[in-house]
């Protein structure tokens, strides 16, 4: 079962308790039929807008399952001057849509990493994506170095020694 559908029934249980015990302690009929006039309203619209919500980007301030996450893999990323860095965080199984507050230096910071991460061929990484720091001297973002190279398979394990062909072994 989905995070959301599991929500949505916590909420709705929760909601409908609050209206059988509104609906006991009222005694008008008007009173009581405007509460479940609001409850028949109020289940459509919780289940409606975190639904319109799944593809658009979550700000990181509301991340709190995630909120202990050391480092996520940076997919992708969109910059939009003096609004937000849009970027898509993989950690976990899935990755996420998340909206960065603009910040120059992180901004230059992310590109370097994205353009390191191209040449040697990797991802760039995120240091602790949810965490709200004011410490902005250790960069947040950096790029995975060069993966190591197979080593060479050999007939022997001492390996190619090279002779001149004018000395003697």
């Amino acid at each position: 079962m989905e995070s959301l559908t599991l929500m949505f029934l916590v909420f709705a249980a929760v909601a409908l308790l609050l209206v059988l015990v509104s609906l006991r302690w009222s005694r008008n009929g008007r009173g009581r039929a405007i509460i479940l006039a609001l409850f028949a309203l109020l289940l459509p619209a919780a289940y409606a807008a975190p639904a319109s919500l799944l593809g658009q980007a979550k700000p990181v301030t509301l991340e709190w399952l995630g909120a202990k996450v050391k480092e996520a893999t940076v997919l992708s990323a969109t910059f939009k001057e003096n609004d937000a860095i849009y970027v898509t965080l993989l950690w976990g199984q899935a990755p996420n849509l998340y909206k960065l507050p603009w910040n120059r230096t992180m901004a230059e910071q992310l590109q370097q990493a994205m353009r390191e991460a191209e040449r040697n061929g990797t991802h760039p990484m995120m240091k602790l994506p949810f965490e709200q720091s004011w410490d902005d001297r250790e960069p947040r973002f950096y790029a995975l170095p060069q993966p190591k190279m197979p080593d060479k398979p050999y007939q022997d394990q001492r390996g190619i020694e090279f002779q001149h062909p004018g000395q003697r072994t």
